[in-house]
């Protein structure tokens, strides 16, 4: 399916940075017209008025011969008593200035306009209304040159926010077209690359080291995932070999083989190759939990799993100290934690195990110790990794797969907890801590 390409972001946004600036520059300049126009129309009303006020004083006992340009006399009923040549035929105003002073504009024949102030005058005891007009021409070949003026700024304003809109944007966005460039190069052979990381503290760069970080889980996980697909292929190669083995020296040999004898070997390899199995099974799935978190008595999940302990007899369990601790996480998989530190300690333990718990305000820890040969030093801090057996587990029958310690600390991790080996007099002693109030990951 084909994909769709738009306008990409470095031309959405100059597209979008020229469009609110071309507004607010056409806004602006409106604005500007109109107290531009105001302002001359409003300088040419006060010299009309100037000129009206100067020449009312004149007519008290009559009119003059000659009236002054743009000077007109109109008396109360509208009648033009005296007006300059050019203003013969034509009213100024209708209005009458009975306040003082009244004002407006006038269109005179020869078609231009006027700004045209009147006031009261009194002639021969009459009162009288002075006119007179002053040309707009002047305020509107100033609106008209500000017009002019702003068609020329406001397109040369748009080509330099444009401009340097495009190369702002695309400097900006130059870190994330190396990290995209970085990215289609990254393969799952290569996951040790990372993208590169812009000095600024900004969006760009917290983008950059989160993609690196997450480029450093994934290949934490990725050679996880082979060290575990190499461990479990080692693993299984020895109960198969095994099977096979004796299979073919049976059938080989069939009139001299004890098929009873060989069915209860091919039986105990057949059980140990379904523990290792079910465990593998645990493990490839760890990171696809899909068991709801919910809130777990734990003390009620020790207390079944040493049932089961007790119910076989092999050893005693010994309760010291206990008590009662509640936490949000995954039930099955803290009861996978408490049966497999069980499962160890009774493998290695003489006569007895003793199991404690007991919780603080913020965690609740569980203790599993016993009275067995303990770890010796050299395997301390190896005791958690996945199919690690000791050359003494290694020796007896049921050494089991060296992943029970490993899912034990998996899980433990993913509750946000922490599992150790701690010292002790005699035997082993196994610490988890998990915390009462954190939510497990997933």
């Amino acid at each position: 399916m084909a994909v769709r390409r738009g306008a990409g972001v470095r031309v959405r946004l100059t597209a979008l940075a020229v469009l609110v600036v071309g507004l607010g520059l056409v806004a602006g300049g409106a604005v500007a017209l109109t107290l531009v126009r105001d302002q001359l129309t409003g300088n040419a009303e006060a010299e009309a008025r100037r000129q009206a006020e100067s020449f009312a004083p004149m007519i008290s006992g009559g009119l003059p011969s000659v009236l002054p340009p743009l000077v007109q006399v109109v008396a109360r009923d509208g009648t033009v008593l005296g007006a300059s040549s050019e203003l013969a035929h034509t009213r100024l105003l209708a209005l009458w200035p009975d306040g003082g002073a009244v004002k407006g504009t006038s269109r005179l024949p020869d078609g231009e306009h006027h700004a045209v102030a009147g006031v009261l005058a009194s002639m021969g005891g009459q009162p009288v209304a002075v006119f007179a007009a002053v040309s707009l021409e002047h305020a509107e070949e100033g609106v008209e040159a500000a017009t002019t003026a702003l068609s020329i700024i406001v397109p040369i304003l748009l080509v330099a926010v444009g401009g340097t809109s495009w190369l702002v944007v695309g400097r900006a966005l130059r870190p994330v077209e190396a990290i995209r460039e970085r990215v289609t190069e990254i393969t799952a052979s290569q996951l040790s690359r990372r993208v590169p990381e812009p000095p600024a503290d900004d969006e760009v760069g917290r983008l950059a080291r989160t993609m690196n970080e997450m480029l450093a889980r994934l290949e934490e996980v990725h050679d996880r995932q082979r060290r575990f697909a190499a461990d479990a292929a080692h693993e299984l190669r020895s109960p198969l070999a095994s099977l096979r083995t004796r299979l073919e020296i049976g059938l080989a040999h069939s009139s001299g083989t004890d098929w009873v004898r060989l069915a209860g070997d091919l039986h105990r390899e057949a059980v140990r190759l379904g523990d290792l199995t079910d465990e593998l099974i645990v493990l490839a799935l760890a990171d696809g939990v899909t068991e709801p978190v919910g809130w777990v008595d734990l003390d009620e999940v020790v207390l079944a799993e040493i049932d089961a302990v007790r119910t076989r007899g092999v050893v005693d369990v010994e309760l010291s100290p206990f008590s009662a601790a509640r936490m949000r996480g995954r039930a099955g998989e803290l009861s996978r934690v408490v049966r497999n530190l069980l499962d160890n300690a009774e493998h290695h333990a003489r006569h007895r195990i003793t199991v404690g718990l007991w919780s603080a305000e913020r965690f609740a820890e569980l203790v599993v110790a016993d009275d067995g040969p303990g770890v010796p030093d050299s395997d301390r801090t190896k005791v958690f990794e996945r199919f690690f057996r000791s050359q003494r587990a290694r020796e007896r029958d049921s050494g089991g797969a060296g992943l029970g310690l490993a899912i034990v600390r998996e899980v433990t991790e993913r509750h946000g907890g922490l599992v150790w080996l701690a010292d002790s007099a005699e035997g082993a002693c196994f610490h988890v801590r998990l915390p009462l109030a954190v939510e497990p990951s997933a």
